[in-house]
């Protein structure tokens, strides 16, 4: 994959999560937390992209992400930890019949996201991607 397109994904990880904190302003804090994980698995896939793998699948883009970055020390172990605890959110927020997602829910979910970005964003600049 290009840088071209790692700079792409990186860059749809951004939109997501100016849309995750544009919800939790209007309350809509499933949509929030679903828009803060797919913030971190876009930039999960452009971390991984860097490195030439291309998961299929999100339990696959988890998995590789852990033993690409996490297992081998080259970021935070809190990373790998949040990015598993945003997904189990997502599919909460976006498959429960009722709403379970409040407010913390939502806020931990941007919050997580930024710096799951910022740090996914510092390890590509030093990769050579702006």
């Amino acid at each position: 994959m290009s840088k071209v397109e790692v700079t792409n994904l990186l860059r749809k990880a951004e939109r997501k999560l100016r849309a995750a904190k544009e919800l939790l302003k209007l309350g809509e804090y499933e949509d929030t937390a679903s828009r803060a994980y797919y913030c971190m698995f876009h930039a999960a896939k452009a971390a991984l992209a860097l490195e030439q793998s291309f998961p299929k699948t999100h339990e696959g883009t988890i998995r590789e992400f852990g033993l690409k970055f996490i297992k081998d020390g080259k970021l935070p172990k809190e990373l790998g930890i949040i990015f598993s605890d945003a997904r189990s959110l997502r599919e909460t927020a976006d498959y429960a019949v009722t709403p379970l997602i409040g407010l913390e829910d939502a806020k931990w979910s941007v919050e997580a996201a930024e710096r799951f970005l910022k740090q996914i964003s510092e390890y590509l600049r030093r990769r050579g991607i702006k």
